[in-house]
């Protein structure tokens, strides 16, 4: 049998191998995985073997469920309790609660239009790019960024509370002009790209001012969850000097202090764990790289979404984060809600159950 590829000049690159078309006796190349083309000369930069916009819609309809789950149970607390409403922590938490479903609305709803547009090519969304523009990227990246600006003020106020010893809630208006002057920043950011409809790779200006308020947002968010973080280490300090240690041990009074106020803490250590190892492996690896490359392992693959979907996973989980770590929330919740109510006396019940099972 004679071996057509042998004496063929076909020149197959990138490891490409010479196949027989045995129905028109003519060669070809069949191209290794990333490859294509007649003679496997161009790259395929994008993995294919898994479809990424269905794993996002998937991801993004149990973000919106566990969403609207966690951030009612909150409004209904926030807004609901009236001890909560008339702080500025309170009116900080309404805010970041109806952000946050408006978040989780945007995300579920441009991941459907992609997912739709993906299985549907001729179908008609002639005004699709307008509205990714519009919600996909500048109304669901200023949502998430309230969030984070959002969660930077309540820490700060909260290390307001426990740092001065004066009554810090007495007034609102430091929360209505914060929220106002957030707002203003956030309106003005979104104005260039919405004028030149999100056309950062043309415009380099436009690109330059989408990066500077990317950094402006994230750095002066984290200064702030620094600075309220700080008051309440010197706060600590304080009344230990005040006070006394406990059995003459500072640290030992110190890390119980930190213990009592842990709460204040979680909610910037949920936003730490969230966005720091996607910001580590997007820095890390090649500029000229995608972030799902071709011939990714499935094991990679999931690990990337799930660093890419941690992000969002903060705003999403407002009780969890805010009201079930703090014995002051609960207890209200548990008194003034519909539903904390009806959880005291489903854990009443079978605390009781469990009490006589043991005696």
């Amino acid at each position: 049998m004679i071996d057509i590829c042998y004496n063929n000049t076909l020149n197959c690159l990138n490891n490409g191998q010479c196949a027989v078309d045995i129905t028109s006796n003519t060669t070809y190349c069949e191209c290794a995985s990333c490859y294509d083309g007649s003679v496997c000369e161009h790259t395929i930069p994008s993995q294919s073997q898994i479809d990424t916009t269905y794993v996002y819609l998937i991801v993004s309809i149990v973000a919106l469920f566990v969403s609207l789950l966690n951030n009612i149970l909150g409004l209904e607390l926030f807004i609901g309790c009236g001890r909560v409403r008339r702080t500025n922590c309170g009116i900080y938490l309404i805010v970041y609660s109806i952000v946050s479903i408006l978040s989780s609305i945007s995300f579920v709803v441009n991941q459907s239009l992609e997912y739709y547009q993906d299985k549907i090519p001729n179908s008609d969304l002639s005004h699709y790019p307008a509205y990714q523009c519009y919600v996909g990227k500048i109304g669901y990246n200023a949502l998430v960024y309230a969030c984070i600006w959002l969660n930077a003020c309540i820490a700060f106020e909260r290390g307001l509370i426990v740092c001065l010893d004066s009554k810090t809630n007495a007034t609102r208006w430091r929360s209505v002009c914060t929220i106002t002057v957030l707002s203003a920043i956030a309106g003005g950011s979104a104005i260039p790209m919405m004028v030149y409809n999100c056309d950062f790779g043309n415009i380099p200006g436009l690109q330059t001012a989408r990066v500077f308020f990317g950094w402006f947002s994230g750095v002066a968010g984290l200064s702030t969850y620094v600075f309220g973080t700080l008051l309440i280490l010197i706060s600590f300090t304080r009344r230990i000097r005040r006070y006394g240690t406990e059995n003459g041990s500072f640290i030992k009074t110190y890390l119980k202090l930190f213990y009592s106020h842990l709460f204040i803490f979680i909610p910037p250590i949920a936003y730490a764990v969230g966005y720091i190892p996607y910001t580590i492996v997007t820095n890390t690896q090649n500029t000229s790289q995608l972030y799902f490359e071709c011939g990714i392992s499935m094991v990679e693959f999931i690990v990337k979404v799930l660093i890419e979907s941690l992000q969002g996973v903060p705003p999403v989980l407002t009780w969890l984060l805010f009201i079930y770590p703090s014995k002051v929330y609960m207890t209200e919740y548990y008194l003034n809600t519909w539903s904390g109510q009806r959880l005291a006396r489903i854990v009443i019940f079978f605390r009781e159950n469990h009490e006589k099972k043991h005696n």
